[in-house]
């Protein structure tokens, strides 16, 4: 990755290879740190932080998946996702920003690629991360938007079109075609067009005209009457539905891996129906709604004549993880969905962190390999954190779980240089899974393929933090962890993963995992008596090479 700190990960998206835009042959996404460098050298430091840093990962037939990285530590949310004053703040700033780019704009050395980058692919590709607006999938266009001028006007007004500054316009390498940019008091408006984006009511380039006023000595009613009747045809001509471009014939749309207003409406639709069929009376549920009954699990084939893992083995560590270990879905209003990690702690109790579920209600849902599907799960506890390292813990309870399913113990039996392995469903490497894709869409018919990712490492250190331990390790984990378990080579849980640090200046990053000290307390203040081991993990000694392991 380039510099400027981009080490806090935004969003994951999908796009093709001929839809990113070149300059001189170059793709616009290939070595991104002299463009970034000379936009800040030329416009400010920090200028080129409005374009999100893009990690490309190439697949079968010019497919492209793209993990964008920022400088700003918050949550990424839509335009549409923020409240009327934030939207208008953050499009404000972003109106700002593309203004300070004129420099930039202006230079020989990279103004036709800034122009180009300013290009987004849809709506969705400019994010706030905070109150920091921030593009992704810039510098790509849809094949509709390369098809004429008008297409170009069009896909420019729905995009960016509402925050361009007077004068500014995003361009297409070797075509003259530009986009009116507003006029200098409209600039000042963005924020209320920004508001209502479905609406945005930028003038397409025909009726962009500019005028040099010239001192006369006239009498002014004249003029206002004529600037009146201007004024009205402008308005009539910028109006949607009455000026129209001439219709091109539109480019089939390619098909992306993951389209996110899909998504959204899948797994409403598929929630919906859970929760109307949970409302009947058992007797009554529809099975193919719900999936196979709980005490009947697909079994998996184990393969012929090989035993199981050995006590104590890497192999039989990962098996112990993947019984107990869950994806957990929570729902949010607005359409959003929160992902994450947690693990059983008995029969029917799973241990997760608060800021997985908060504000999805009273209910979740919880899907494993073990479990064999996706399952509702209750909300019963909660301890609020109000800061990195305070108890931010969840409990989560299920009706009933298949024998596959199995708790792991906890245990506080852990220190520095310790062995310990990191279990969960971190987003940015599940989202190459077509099986975490397919349950995210709301389809788990292929849920017995579903495996987390397990990271290994090493205690660093057991600060306390006020009236809370926290566990630093170097076992990687990001976004989508949250809430799994961090395990000793025993298999037992000695922490729950919950945050990390990133520190930019010195490329360092942190993970911090919740004592099992503090998660048994919270256990036992909502009523969960857990099995606890406070001995030294000491693994089973492994069969020397060509010796049988021990007897099941």
């Amino acid at each position: 990755m380039a510099g400027r700190n981009n080490v806090h990960f935004i969003r994951t998206t999908h796009a093709r290879a001929v839809d990113v835009l070149a300059v001189a042959g170059k793709s616009l996404w290939r070595d991104c740190e002299p463009t970034f460098a000379r936009i800040d050298e030329l416009c400010g430091d920090g200028a080129s932080r409005l374009f999100s840093e893009p990690n490309v990962k190439e697949q079968d037939g010019g497919r492209l998946i793209v993990a964008w990285f920022g400088a700003f530590d918050d949550d990424a949310k839509q335009m549409e996702a923020l409240d009327r004053a934030m939207r208008a703040r953050v499009a404000s700033t972003l109106t700002a920003r593309i203004e300070a780019l004129r420099p930039a704009l202006a230079d020989r050395q990279i103004g036709e690629t800034v122009a180009a980058m300013l290009n987004v692919a849809d709506e969705s590709s400019i994010v706030a991360v905070g109150e920091n607006p921030v593009l992704t999938n810039w510098g790509t266009l849809p094949p509709e938007a390369l098809s004429s001028q008008a297409a170009f006007a069009r896909h420019n007004e729905k995009t960016v079109g509402a925050y361009l500054p007077f004068g500014i316009s995003p361009r297409i390498p070797g075509q003259p075609w530009t986009v009116g940019g507003a006029s200098p008091g409209a600039a000042r408006m963005a924020p209320a067009q920004a508001a209502e984006p479905s609406h945005a009511t930028g003038s397409p380039p025909q009726a962009q005209t500019n005028f040099i006023a010239r001192p006369r000595r006239i009498a002014p009613w004249p003029l206002l009457a004529v600037s009146l009747v201007f004024a009205t045809c402008l308005i009539y001509a910028a109006w949607p539905g009455n000026l129209l471009y001439p219709e091109a014939l539109q480019a089939p749309k390619p098909a992306s891996l993951v389209d996110n207003a899909e998504v959204n409406r899948n797994l409403e639709e598929r929630i919906g129906k859970l929760k109307a069929e949970l409302a009947k009376a058992a007797c009554n549920a529809d099975p193919s709604i719900l999936g196979p009954k709980m005490s009947d699990p697909p079994k998996p084939a184990a393969a012929a004549g090989q035993p199981p893992p050995a006590p104590g083995s890497p192999q039989a560590l990962v098996a112990s993880l993947d019984a107990a270990t869950v994806l957990v879905l929570a729902p949010l209003s607005g359409n959003t969905l929160s992902t994450g990690s947690g693990f059983f702690v008995d029969k029917q109790d799973i241990l997760t962190n608060n800021h997985v579920v908060e504000g999805a209600g009273d209910t979740v849902f919880v899907a494993s390999k073990a479990l064999g599907r996706a399952v509702p799960a209750h909300v019963v506890a909660k301890a609020a954190a109000s800061a990195s390292g305070d108890p931010d813990f969840a409990l989560l309870r299920v009706d009933d779980a298949p024998s596959g399913v199995k708790a792991l113990q906890l245990s506080t039996a852990i220190g520095r240089l310790d062995s310990v392995v990191a279990g969960g469903f971190p987003g940015f490497v599940m989202s190459m899974d077509k099986t975490y894709r397919d349950i995210i869409n709301g389809n788990t018919d292929g849920i017995s393929n579903l495996e987390m990712v397990v990271t290994q490492g090493n205690v660093m250190a057991m600060p306390q933090d006020g009236t809370t331990k926290v566990i630093t390790h170097s076992a990687n984990i990001s976004r989508g962890n949250s809430g799994g378990p961090l395990s000793d080579a025993c298999g037992r849980a000695v922490g729950v993963n919950t945050f990390i640090i990133l520190d930019g200046e010195n490329a360092q990053k942190l993970n911090f995992s919740l004592s099992a000290r503090d998660a048994i307390q919270f256990l036992s203040a909502n009523g969960v008596a857990v099995t606890t081991a406070d001995k030294p993990c000491v693994p089973a000694p492994l069969p020397a090479a060509g010796q049988p392991g021990p007897a099941q």
